[in-house]
């Protein structure tokens, strides 16, 4: 082996070492901000709880609340995305309909 393939063999390692390291660093920002998502919901739901209910709920209670608020939120965002693309389609439908009104109109009345 060569010094060239060597050095060649060395800044691939580097680039291979580079590359994990920024996958990583990406993998641990999209963990942080998931746990930052989590802890909003859980502070949230803590704050229901203890105005509705003082002193007297447990940890488990804020787990459950704030897990069907985030499933509430999810369904509710999910819905929201249904309705944006059937309005989408049935706009495309209602062009579609309009050209071919358009289309088939006798030539005296275009």
């Amino acid at each position: 082996m060569g010094l060239l393939e060597t050095y060649e063999n060395m800044v691939n390692a580097s680039t291979e070492a580079n590359e994990t390291a920024a996958l990583e660093k990406e993998a641990a920002a999209v963990v942080d901000e998931r746990v930052d998502v989590l802890a909003k919901y859980a502070e949230a739901a803590n704050s229901i709880l203890a105005e509705e209910y003082g002193e007297d709920y447990s940890e488990e209670d804020v787990v459950k609340l704030a897990a069907y608020m985030l499933d509430t939120d999810i369904d509710e965002e999910e819905s929201m995305e249904k309705v944006s693309e059937y309005i989408e389609a049935g706009q495309v439908m209602a062009r579609s309909f309009v050209e071919e009104l358009v289309n088939n109109l006798p030539e005296d009345e275009q």
